[in-house]
């Protein structure tokens, strides 16, 4: 006995078709995934979405119409009701616009560095939180390790959010700034150099800040007084420490999966995709299908982070994969790798070498003993490990949580609070044990000083 199930259809008009080919054919260019991607992503046919885009299919079915929004990252925001079109919700930003605004906001000005054409990997759920939160609040903060992708992430979101801004999109690099710790006033006077001409106006403009960890409290104040001036003003920020600004919704960018499935279909993780995808484009008589466990471990060994994962892509290009998989030399390896093709750091440890040099003593000599730690690790393992005198429980608490919010040390968020050190950090801190410390006869302080100042704009977050 056989069953026929008949397709349930989405009952659109002209206008509705219309605003839908539109949403499909915003999305996917701003994704950069050609028709083909998109299917491997929906699992929905090229045909059917060739023939949305062209206008030529107009009576969809609901579950196409489902999977498309999901793999556009537009779904979980969407209202309920028998159709999603014609809303006004914020999330679905390329169809809720007549063509006239549409064409305006494509056309509107956008100053400072452009989102790459590449599509984002595994950050589907980092991009419907950013657009959600954007209907919420005018202040949004990206925070993570160095080389996690908060600044790729930021400019995409940007990008997508950009129909909402017709006065322009604008993206200030906070990475040249000096650190406020050192130079406060100079740090000031720089901040707002930068970011004074453009915020300036009366209309709906999005503002970027890029990198504010080394000016997080002078970024936090100023971002107060330019939402208080300017009432269409929209903030994103990225930086390695939370702001102290009131009304933020703040969003912890973390590395891409390494175990576990990948996406909605089951697929390989994250992690690896980046991976498969970087050698892909750059090496494509590379095949790492019959290496998957090796390619997966690779991964794991780089924790997920995406600049590392790039790097060891650029590095597959003169070396094979077993030479990689030694963790005593791997990031020696990928360390003499000029990452500037990447991102804007020199090389992969300057990813957080400044944020290590910037410790006070304390706190550097509690991170020395964290990376001897097995991972994951309690706040007792903690206070029950350290050599010498650990002072008040309170005291060391507070040095964690200071790590914790420099983004040195990562945070599994469960029923107990466990904390993990990445093994770029765990790399970067036996170098600087290997190095000395000052010269002979000079203040250790005063070493510290020059030495972050001679790093200058070479070591930002991503």
């Amino acid at each position: 006995m056989s069953m026929v199930i008949r397709a349930e259809f989405v009952p659109f008009g002209r206008m509705d078709v219309h605003q839908l080919r539109e949403f499909l054919l915003n999305q996917r260019r701003v994704s950069g995934w050609t028709q083909e991607e998109l299917a491997e992503r929906s699992g929905v046919s090229v045909r059917t979405i060739r023939n949305l885009e062209t206008g030529s299919n107009t009576n969809p079915r609901r579950s196409s119409v489902e999977l498309l929004l999901n793999a556009l990252g537009g779904a979980t925001a969407a209202p309920d009701g028998p159709t999603v079109w014609g809303s006004g919700d914020w999330s679905l930003i390329p169809a809720q616009r007549s063509r006239p605004e549409q064409d305006r906001a494509e056309n509107a000005p956008w100053h400072g560095p452009r989102p790459l054409g590449d599509p984002l990997v595994g950050r589907e759920t980092d991009m419907r939180h950013i657009l959600a939160s954007a209907r919420r609040s005018r202040l949004i903060v990206l925070t993570g390790p160095g080389g996690v992708g908060k600044t790729r992430l930021a400019l995409a979101a940007a990008y997508r959010l950009r129909p909402l801004f017709p006065d322009g999109v604008a993206v200030a690099e906070l990475r040249d700034c000096t650190s406020e710790h050192l130079e406060p006033v100079r740090a000031h006077a720089e901040l707002v150099r930068l970011t004074e001409d453009l915020a300036g106006g009366t209309g709906r403009r999005l503002l970027v800040l890029d990198g504010a960890e080394r000016v997080v409290r002078q970024t936090a104040r100023l971002a107060r007084r330019l939402l208080d001036e300017h009432p269409g003003l929209h903030l994103i920020v990225t930086s390695r420490r939370a702001l102290a600004a009131g009304a933020a919704e703040s969003w912890e960018v973390e590395p891409l999966r390494v175990d576990g499935p990948g996406g909605r279909d089951g697929g390989v993780p994250s992690a690896v995709e980046l991976l498969l995808r970087r050698v892909r484009s750059s090496l494509p008589t590379l095949d790492l299908a019959p290496h998957m466990a090796q390619v997966t471990t690779l991964c794991r060994l780089l924790d997920g982070v995406p600049l590392a994962i790039e790097i060891a892509a650029q590095r597959l290009r003169s070396l094979p994969l077993g030479s990689l998989l030694r963790e005593e030399t791997l990031f020696q390896l990928l360390d003499q790798v000029d990452a500037g093709a990447l991102s804007a750091h020199r090389t992969l440890s300057d990813s957080v070498r400044w944020s290590y040099d910037l410790l006070p003593a304390p706190h550097r000599d509690l991170l020395h003993d964290l990376v001897e730690l097995p991972a994951p690790f309690a706040l007792d393992d903690v206070l029950a490990g350290r050599r010498g005198p650990t002072g008040p429980a309170p005291q060391v608490a507070h040095r964690l949580a200071e790590l914790v919010d420099t983004s040195l040390v990562q945070t599994l968020r469960q029923e107990q609070y466990q904390y993990r050190v990445h093994a770029l950090v765990r790399h970067v801190v036996a170098r600087a044990r290997q190095q000395s410390v000052a010269p002979h006869g000079q203040d250790v302080d005063e070493y510290r000083a020059r030495s972050v100042s001679a790093i200058g704009a070479t070591h930002s977050a991503v």
